[in-house]
């Protein structure tokens, strides 16, 4: 019994040490400004944040918020980060969405608004990939790519043979390819199609391509460390094998003759795949998507024509306090308040003082350890009250 109790106890050092750390981790992973919704800003790309707490991720209420709001607003809240959406408008604080919790950043703009335009796929839920797992970072293993047509993030182990990292830089899943096959450009070397059987390879490079030299199109069964598009799950590393021309097993990247093209041999359009292609693209390939009038209008038909020039994705901007403690930071926000706020400050702040000097009197007197149990429930205690008195 008492063995356990010493696992329980934490000195005061050792709690501001914690907190210290947490603060440096937190500064680290969000370093942007909160002051500002984005709300204002229309749909744009953007990061995108779900909240457990508010909606217990109901598929039939699916909400998003933006980054200032996943801190503003939803601090001390179950939140799961769900990476870049594109046209996106944050909901939080409007009626319909997180139970109606309130936007404590721009709550007059959204007392009547609506997002009918934003779209919620089962990533709001805390669902991904085509196998449809909910995702758990503490049992997550691998690496998880995301697409850049539906945004959606795919398991490595789902995807099969996955080219050496260091030589794509984003990639299409494929159920986006077939759905949209014209975005493949069979004649381009920064397309590298979904691997298949290798005895297929050659007919259908002299029917499709022409060439003799396939070396450059062929993949490498090896996962690097993760860049832009790739999420790394845990901090463990994948063997690399080396490169190869081939791989072991004589697969390639071409598919088979399951598709077809319009007209000529030399044609570069796809029509369709019979296979399941997934698509990893090479640095530069925007530049060799088929810009023809035909692909063109198949691009703002399929409100795909982002593709064609890119996009840019929202950033708040740069916290320069972010490095600094809660401590640091609140004397610096001490120091630029005027003489009434401050004094009132000082109040709240020696009342705290003084709540804490009782709540351990209490352990003093009855010669009791201090937990870390404790001191979390003492302020969460607290929290509870200052929710209740700002409704």
């Amino acid at each position: 019994m008492a063995e356990n109790d010493n696992d329980k106890t934490v000195t005061a050092v050792e709690y501001l040490e914690n907190q210290l750390a947490l603060e440096k981790e937190a500064a680290e992973i969000l370093p942007g400004k909160f002051e500002n919704c984005t709300f204002k800003l229309g749909p744009i790309r953007q990061a995108v944040y779900a909240c457990k707490t508010c909606s217990d991720l109901d598929p039939a209420h699916p909400a998003g918020m933006c980054y200032g709001c996943s801190i503003a607003c939803h601090a001390d809240h179950e939140v799961l980060e769900l990476f870049p959406k594109r046209n996106f408008r944050c909901d939080c604080g409007l009626p319909d969405k997180f139970g109606g919790y309130t936007c404590h950043l721009d709550m007059d703009s959204k007392e009547s608004a609506r997002n009918e335009d934003n779209s919620y796929n089962h990533n709001f839920v805390g669902s991904y990939c085509r196998c449809n797992i909910q995702y758990d970072p503490e049992k997550e293993e691998g690496t998880m790519y995301q697409c850049v047509l539906c945004e959606d993030w795919f398991h490595d182990t789902c995807i099969g043979k996955v080219p050496s990292t260091d030589e794509w830089d984003d990639y299409i899943c494929r159920e986006c390819i077939a759905k949209y096959p014209f975005v493949v450009n069979v004649s381009d070397k920064r397309f590298i199609l979904g691997i298949v059987e290798e005895d297929k390879v050659k007919q259908v490079l002299d029917q499709k391509r022409g060439l003799q030299n396939v070396d450059h199109l062929l993949a490498k069964s090896t996962l690097n460390d993760n860049e832009i598009g790739k999420r790394k799950m845990e901090d463990g590393t994948h063997a690399n094998t080396g490169k190869k021309s081939k791989l072991e097993d004589g697969s390639a990247i071409i598919p088979d003759s399951g598709y077809s093209t319009a007209n000529s041999r030399k044609e570069k359009h796809v029509d369709k795949f019979s296979n399941k292609i997934d698509l990893f693209l090479r640095e530069g390939w925007r530049e060799g998507l088929c810009r023809c009038d035909k692909c063109t209008h198949a691009y703002f038909d399929n409100h795909i024509s982002f593709l064609l020039s890119g996009e840019k994705t929202y950033e708040p901007e740069e916290d320069e306090d972010a490095g600094s403690s809660i401590f640091e930071e609140g004397m610096k926000q001490l120091m630029r308040m005027d003489r009434v706020k401050a004094i009132e400050s000082t109040i709240a702040y020696n009342t705290m003082a003084s709540q804490i000097k009782e709540f351990l009197s209490d352990f003093k007197d009855t010669n009791k350890t201090v937990t870390k149990q404790d001191i979390e429930g003492f302020f969460a205690r607290k929290l509870q009250e200052r929710r209740e008195q700002q409704k």
